[in-house]
């Protein structure tokens, strides 16, 4: 079995639902082995946690994503290059503190609490 047949599976309803429901009931594994999974079984779980993300964003409107991206491998790294990058600029932009002076040190802002 190669890594596109693995893809393709778990990209399925079946094994999705498999797999987001054995994240919430303790008692359902993927795997006869709870442990030293096999490269193939890792291969697997990537494959599964990767389209159970892109399915969600996809439920959840995220912009940039459709079925078609998600059935299509180009389109597929396109969009988590795009939403990586996103959520980096996001986390830059929150971290960066404002520069209101001609120094261009970030400076602090006090309010008084009510």
């Amino acid at each position: 079995m190669n890594y596109k047949t693995l893809e393709q599976l778990a990209k399925t309803d079946r094994w999705q639902i498999i797999y987001n429901r054995s994240k919430e009931i303790n008692g359902l594994q993927l795997f006869n082995n709870t442990s030293d999974l096999s490269c193939l079984q890792i291969m697997f779980l990537y494959f599964l946690s990767l389209y159970s993300m892109l399915y969600q964003d996809l439920n959840s409107n995220e912009e940039y994503i459709s079925e078609d991206v998600i059935n299509d491998e180009l389109r597929t790294e396109a969009y988590l290059l795009l939403r990586k990058e996103l959520k980096d600029n996001k986390k830059s932009s929150k971290t960066e503190a404002p520069i209101n002076n001609t120094s261009g040190i970030g400076s602090l802002i006090f309010k008084r609490g009510k």
